[in-house]
């Protein structure tokens, strides 16, 4: 079962409370992990000798980063199926049908003139 067949089954609350947690988790990867490593190895990048920092070094850090990515991007990928479900359910019980509707994207923007 994918994702979005996942989602499906959840009430509205529990995706709420869901999306809720992977926004958290998100942040807070981002803020303790990500971020980090991204400084660090923006620093170690700009020390041009050798014997202090290694290319190996550098290797590991990189790939660090790729990994803490593969990471983000699963969370980000599992959230926004969320949000657009919850979206999706929201304009259908405000507007209290789907067809037809324009989406967020697709909506005039007011003219302020």
């Amino acid at each position: 079962m994918s994702d979005s067949q996942d989602v499906k089954n959840l009430s509205l609350d529990e995706r709420l409370k869901k999306a809720n947690y992977l926004s958290r988790e998100l942040s807070e990867h981002l803020r303790q992990s990500y971020l980090p490593k991204l400084a660090r190895l923006r620093s170690n990048s700009k020390v041009y000798d050798p014997v202090e920092i290694s290319d190996q070094r550098i290797l590991d850090e990189a790939l660090a980063i790729l990994e803490a990515e593969s990471f983000t991007d699963d969370i980000y990928t599992k959230l926004r199926c969320l949000l657009e479900s919850i979206v999706a359910e929201m304009r259908e019980m405000v507007y209290g049908a789907t067809s037809g509707l324009p989406s967020a994207q697709q909506r005039p923007t007011p003219n302020t003139d």
